[in-house]
């Protein structure tokens, strides 16, 4: 979801190109706490938004509470983030790509589409990084890899259609416009893959993305006339909640980045669509179209296949 980073297909993963670690109980967890975090993230925008502030102040707002908490775990931990030039580019870019463009066009989109319909676009992520890798040769596209991102994007495109997640009369162009943010996170992972400075510590890289992310969405709340101090009112708190969410998120997602591998961190990918619809039913009633089952099917069935590792060679 917003502000995050998303998982990868094994880019940069500390375990052997390949290694699958036991998950515990805590790291199975985890992952559901995770999910679920990612999951809620548009219904909680989409109550903020619907209050009345405005989907760049409401980026900007939870975005710079992230920061600040994340920063405040760094420097309780006495973690300074790389200030090189090389460093300052990352951030940069890492905050444009993975936070601030995503993020904003999240809650834009949300003003015309239910939450359930980010909770079938952002596993999407994972599959079109596949693909950009695989083109930029960083990744060995294999027949069974390639046809689960055939069967995860035609799911995902179902699930764009009137009937399923978009409801009867659903704007298709809006729904089509959220198909960005999945590429917009595709593109931040093979940036980060590319540019992240190799001995920096997780936390201080996440911390440094998201100062950076309130960089760029500065200017453009100035520009949308939406950069006014929060209130004390419900869109505020949300924003305050949404950002503790974030970082919490982010150390979540970095634990099990660091101890289970990439592999293991793109199965979150099951628990946001499933928690993503579960939170559109609580926060705004919505029901699922009948081609929301199938629709999901071919997702789950696309990740399986994507993201499962392949066997190692024989010795």
């Amino acid at each position: 979801m917003p502000s995050r980073p998303q998982p990868r297909t094994g880019l940069d993963r500390p375990p052997p190109r390949g290694t699958v670690l036991p998950a515990s109980p805590l790291a199975l967890l985890l992952l559901a706490a995770l999910g679920t975090i990612w999951g809620v993230t548009p219904a909680v925008g989409k109550l903020a938004v619907g209050g009345g502030i405005g989907p760049v102040g409401y980026a900007l707002f939870y975005t710079a509470a992230a920061a600040a908490i994340l920063a405040g775990i760094a420097c309780a931990r006495r973690e300074s983030p790389p200030a090189d030039a090389a460093a300052l580019g990352f951030y940069l870019g890492a905050g444009l790509l993975g936070s601030a463009v995503p993020g904003t066009l999240v809650f834009v989109t949300l003003q015309h589409l239910p939450a359930g319909v980010l909770a079938m676009v952002i596993p999407a992520s994972p599959l079109l990084t596949f693909l950009l890798a695989a083109a930029a040769g960083l990744e060995r596209a294999t027949r069974r890899r390639a046809g689960g991102v055939v069967l995860a994007l035609a799911g995902t495109t179902l699930a764009l259609s009137p009937g399923a997640v978009l409801p009867a009369g659903g704007s298709v162009a809006w729904a089509a416009l959220s198909g960005l943010i999945p590429a917009c996170y595709a593109a931040s992972n093979l940036f980060a893959v590319r540019f992240r400075p190799p001995a920096a510590p997780p936390l201080v890289l996440a911390a440094g993305t998201l100062a950076a992310s309130v960089l760029w969405l500065v200017p453009a709340a100035l520009v949308f006339g939406q950069a006014r101090l929060p209130g004390a009112d419900a869109a505020t708190a949300l924003a305050l909640i949404q950002g503790a969410l974030q970082a919490a998120a982010y150390l979540i997602y970095f634990r099990l980045l660091t101890h289970q591998g990439g592999v293991f961190v793109s199965q979150v990918g099951y628990v946001i669509v499933l928690t993503g619809l579960f939170w559109g039913w609580v926060f705004f009633a919505e029901i699922p179209g009948a081609l929301a089952l199938p629709a999901a099917a071919l997702i789950f069935a696309g990740l399986a296949l994507a993201t499962r590792p392949a066997r190692p060679a024989p010795a």
